[in-house]
């Protein structure tokens, strides 16, 4: 209708416009009459008011496509499984893209505490390998029960794991658990002892991991309580054990809270140096400001990396800037745990609910689509063509989701 009047108006008026007053279809409004003569929003808006036939005011549009566009239901997307158990998927919690290897997918399962990786992923040519290693490589204490996985530059990557129990038989302590960081070249990776570059010991309970710079990865640290800054500084090669030049600056302590068995994913902005994190247990998206904060006393509970337990490097972070940027139970969630941010926007998985949410960098909602698998959900990562990958933990599948 409002293409009929605004041919009507601008035949009575004689206008580049539809009507007058505040409601006039101009460039105030983001209104233009296209070449076809009808009253149309400009791109990137859409009717203010779609219903009232003489109001040609127009507003941003705030739908993401990949998300369904405003619609919420797997109708409006494109969603396809493009990974099952049949390629070795073990209860997955997390995946990323090699950042140089295009189509390449990581994915960190905790049933078998393994890696399943795809190549051409999502193409007719897909292919895939697990690994995994034997007792001999201690598997089992490398990538015990691991949470989440994040990718630096250079192509090497960290683990981050969920577990507080022995995981060297009696040779170590419950609690001897922390990052591994791993060489993704396929010739030397093997999930075990021989593939890593380097590991720390002080976070047997970690939920989430990300890539700052260098040998650099951010944990959420469940055990403590804590965002936790790991150093690896320079790594000890393959099948090395000397961990003593590592830094670990512990942010936070207190302020976030783990929620047993669900990630709780994070992701930084490298333009802005902020660290967004999915704080589960107090249901809501915190942001931490990297550049912020001063070094503040030792740490003074157990390590094991350096000489005699003495480790002047592993020190509190005060004085740093961390808010909550969304309150889950204001948008209807009540276990952020899956994070990924893409382009302008952070998108945020509810495990308990199964839904997906779209939120702007300073935490609009923007949109949410309804998978309808809840208490399954949890790692996310885009593809270079802007699709989104989500692991299901419990189908034992990695869903692809489209624009339409």
């Amino acid at each position: 209708m409002k293409n009929i009047l605004g041919l009507i108006l601008l035949a009575l008026l004689a206008l580049p416009g539809c009507g007058d007053g505040p409601n006039a279809c101009n460039e105030g409004n983001f209104c233009e009459v296209n070449e076809s003569g009808n009253a149309a929003c400009i791109d990137g808006y859409e009717w203010l008011n779609a219903s009232a036939d003489d109001d040609f005011r127009c507003k941003e549009k705030t739908y993401l496509p990949v998300l369904g566009d405003g619609k919420n239901t797997t109708t409006a997307v494109q969603l396809t499984v493009v990974g099952t158990s049949a390629d070795g998927l073990n209860v997955p919690r997390d995946l990323e893209f090699h950042p140089n290897v295009p189509g390449q997918l990581w994915v960190v399962n905790r049933g078998d505490e393994s890696i399943v990786i795809y190549s051409d992923m999502g193409q007719a040519t897909q292919s895939d390998q697990k690994k995994k290693a034997g007792f001999a490589e201690a598997g089992q204490h490398f990538l015990a029960q691991p949470a989440a996985i994040s990718f630096g530059a250079n192509g090497n990557f960290s683990t981050i794991h969920e577990t507080d129990q022995l995981t060297q038989g009696a040779a170590t302590p419950e609690d001897f658990m922390g990052p591994t960081m791993w060489t993704s070249d396929l010739a030397f990776f093997n999930a075990g002892h021989s593939g890593h570059l380097d590991m720390m010991h002080n976070t047997p309970l970690g939920m989430g991991i990300a890539w700052e710079t260098g040998n650099v990865y951010w944990v959420f640290d469940g055990y403590h309580s804590s965002i936790t800054r790991y150093d690896f500084v320079d790594d000890h090669g393959l099948g090395g054990s000397d961990h003593s030049d590592g830094i670990v600056s512990r942010y936070v302590q207190g302020n976030v809270k783990r929620s047993a068995d669900i990630v709780s994913h994070m992701e930084i902005d490298h333009a802005t140096g902020l660290l967004y994190i999915a704080d589960t247990g107090n249901n809501r998206i915190a942001v931490l400001d990297t550049k912020t904060g001063t070094k503040g006393s030792n740490l003074t509970d157990l390590n094991y990396d350096c000489s005699e337990y003495i480790c002047p490097d592993y020190h509190y972070v005060d004085g740093v800037n961390f808010s909550e940027l969304i309150s889950g139970t204001d948008q209807g969630m009540s276990k952020p745990s899956g994070l990924a941010l893409h382009g302008d926007h952070v998108y945020v998985s509810d495990f308990a609910t199964g839904m997906i949410y779209g939120f702007t960098k300073e935490g609009k909602l923007l949109d949410w689509l309804d998978t309808g698998r809840p208490n399954a959900l949890s790692g996310m990562d885009f593809d270079s063509d802007g699709s989104l990958y989500v692991t299901d933990k419990v189908a034992n599948e990695i869903l692809r989701i489209q624009a339409l």
